[in-house]
């Protein structure tokens, strides 16, 4: 069923079940921050609390209007159960339900992924003398020798968002890849700055007040997912990325934080061609283990509508 609930009782039930990675996307707050972005967002528990789904609706070319559901549902129902219950309560009026979930629900139709199905995190219970050194050889020597050469490390507010952007900018231009509207990351922060169930914390590297890179992170239930990086065009042989991870997975240890989620890696055999070759590589360089879903899938609601859009995306469907 589809009811109230406060932020404390929501995130009680999420917490019960919450997945490895992406948890975060279940939060009472990050569905209040999907609100201020003006989305629809509707909250459905099913069997007494064994399916829990925080969903957002979305809408395609063509009219379509869709359900997604970010790495969810979640909960010990069965995955059967778990299908019949979203269509119960999300199929009026929608042209098809996007899920998440950890494991892949019955006769639903694979699809390119929303959110990361594979990423690498780290296990912060080990403590930062143990995670610095399985970080490998380069990455402790750029650190040091970083940190050496006067990088600066700090987490920091609004005042210094137009650093963030500039350096966000740089990256997607060098890097050849699209980014959000510079009013989504604003938003976040303010909605989420001081939200402490799902708080966003943005850091800046730099040397002599010059900005060298960011990271825009999220924590919640007790994981730090490093949610956005970008990085400078000057000074890079000094390696502020690699200092500034090294100071974000630090603070995250002494925050008492389990877990450093790095949020996205290619698909282990994915080769060199794999668009995302090299940031899984400059991650795996930081160790830690590979951690797995199913991936994303669609349950078609309004079948021929669903299709129709399909073919003309030009999505070779996996079923």
């Amino acid at each position: 069923m589809t009811n109230e609930y406060t932020q404390h009782s929501w995130d009680a039930l999420v917490e019960k079940f919450a997945p490895i990675s992406g948890a975060f996307l279940q939060s009472f707050a990050w569905g209040e921050f999907q609100k201020s972005q003006g989305r629809e967002v509707r909250r459905v528990v099913g069997g007494e609390g064994s399916m829990i789904a925080q969903c957002v609706k979305l809408a395609a070319p063509l009219g379509i209007q869709y359900w997604l559901v970010p790495k969810g549902p979640i909960g010990d129902a069965s995955l059967e159960s778990m299908r019949s219950l979203l269509i119960d309560e999300l199929g009026t009026g929608s042209d098809y339900i996007r899920m998440e979930s950890v494991e892949r629900l019955p006769r639903s139709i694979s699809t390119k992924e929303t959110h990361p199905k594979t990423t690498r995190f780290l296990d912060l219970t080990k403590g930062y003398d143990a995670v610095f050194e399985d970080f490998n050889a380069r990455v402790r020597y750029n650190t040091r020798l970083g940190k050496k050469k006067g990088v600066i490390c700090e987490f920091v507010g609004l005042d210094r968002f137009d650093e963030f952007v500039d350096l966000m900018k740089q990256t997607a231009e060098r890097d050849a890849f699209s980014i959000h509207e510079i009013a989504y990351y604003k938003s976040m922060i303010e909605t989420l700055g001081a939200e402490p169930s799902c708080h966003a914390k943005l850091a800046i590297a730099s040397k002599d007040g010059t900005p060298l890179a960011a990271t825009l992170t999220i924590d919640s239930f007790g994981t730090r997912t490093y949610l956005h990086g970008a990085s400078g065009n000057q000074m890079r042989e000094l390696k502020a990325t690699h200092v500034l991870q090294d100071f974000v997975i630090h603070d995250a240890i002494d925050s008492s934080l389990i877990r450093y989620d790095f949020w996205g890696i290619a698909p282990e055999g994915s080769g060199s061609k794999h668009p995302w070759a090299g940031i899984t590589e400059f991650k795996k360089a930081f160790g830690g283990s590979i951690y797995a879903t199913a991936g994303t899938f669609d349950i078609p609601i309004n079948i021929p509508k669903y299709w129709l859009y399909r073919i003309l995306k030009g999505v070779r469907s996996c079923v």
